[in-house]
């Protein structure tokens, strides 16, 4: 799909600068950009870039004139690179309908404009809301339901009584509602607690590949409105996620915790369960949340401290060597005023 330089600008509320009339068809990074192409860029630096690139048109922030190419100005040059891409790349569009090769018990709800891939199974009681896309090798558990427009990826599993609103996308292996890791020791052996909870996923909600969510011991495990899960997540039975947080790759969360909105847990965080993490909390990767925390400030560590004491921490432990070394001079030196010890009789 072709759009001209004005267009696109419209599009993004963005100025341009230079020729409008010019034709894209696509979007690619300087160095890799060919005539048709619109090309990004965020600072001074690769701007020049930009400009000696081969593609047609630049997306840039208002301060920027090129003397050679067509700009879009804008206010935001990355907020306007994440509207544009879907303009020039739509998403592949599903045809309404059910595979031939779909299981679908006979009291599921399946609106007409659903689209159900090859070999998916739906259960008893489930809602498929309109325009929801269920790709291949998806199975929706019974009695749970999925909003408007939701689209699971292949091989999606959503296991019974989980409710997941409207606009949500859930990536390939992922598994929601799974039991939570409850067990009591019971005389000689670890017993099981039935995990009777369901799971709660808000609207607009992104779910990157291979994560599992739990579902809840008693009550559900809840996602907020917004928030963005990245790859390789593990939520345990029962937390709480506020609306709008990211939860970077391969954090962990144990069970029965909060987690404020606007929060940010970066890639390899691992939080203890049943704690309470305030809203806007900024934890850094590889920290490990040991307590609850207050929101608004920023941590690292193990144990996850603020980032101030955390990095005066690391400061300190890097002085030790040098330390040590003058704690062996020191004694040294005492050693050598000391007086010889008396003699014996």
């Amino acid at each position: 799909m072709k759009f001209t330089v004005r267009e696109i600008a419209e599009q993004v509320g963005g100025e341009v600068v230079g020729d409008g009339g010019i034709e894209l068809a696509g979007f690619a990074q300087a160095d890799a950009a060919k005539p048709g192409d619109l090309t990004f860029a965020e600072n001074e630096k690769y701007f020049r870039l930009a400009e000696k690139s081969r593609a047609s048109a630049i997306l840039a922030p208002e301060e920027f004139t090129s003397e050679t190419k067509p700009v879009i100005r804008v206010k935001n040059a990355r907020i306007a690179f994440a509207r544009v891409l879907p303009l020039l790349f739509p998403e592949t569009q599903f045809i309404p309908g059910i595979h031939p090769s779909a299981v679908i018990a006979e009291s599921a709800q399946v609106d007409d404009s659903a689209h159900i891939g090859p070999n998916c199974v739906i259960g008893e009681n489930t809602v498929i809301g309109r325009q929801s896309v269920l790709e291949a090798n998806c199975i929706v558990g019974d009695q749970s339901s999925l909003g408007q427009a939701v689209r699971l990826f292949p091989n999606v599993t959503i296991y019974p009584q989980c409710r997941i609103g409207d606009h949500v996308r859930i990536h390939s292996a992922s598994v929601v509602g799974s039991d939570g890791y409850g067990y009591v020791f019971d005389e000689d052996h670890h017993r099981k607690i039935p995990q009777i909870g369901g799971v709660v996923i808000g609207n607009n909600v992104e779910i990157g590949a291979g994560v599992t969510i739990d579902r809840g011991a008693l009550g559900n495990t809840e996602i907020g409105d917004g928030t963005k899960i990245d790859n390789l997540v593990q939520i345990g039975h029962n937390v709480v996620i506020g609306n709008h947080c990211l939860i970077v790759a391969q954090t962990g969360i144990g069970g029965s915790t909060q987690i404020g909105e606007f929060s940010t847990l970066a890639g390899q965080v691992g939080v203890i369960g049943h704690i309470t993490i305030g809203p806007k909390a900024v934890i850094a990767s590889k920290s490990a949340v040991m307590g609850s925390l207050e929101g608004g400030k920023q941590y690292m560590g193990i144990p996850a401290v603020p980032d101030i004491q955390a990095k005066r921490q690391i400061v300190a432990v890097q002085k030790l060597p040098d330390l040590a070394k003058r704690v062996r001079e020191l004694e040294r030196q005492v050693a050598e005023t000391e007086p010889p010890p008396p003699p014996r009789n």
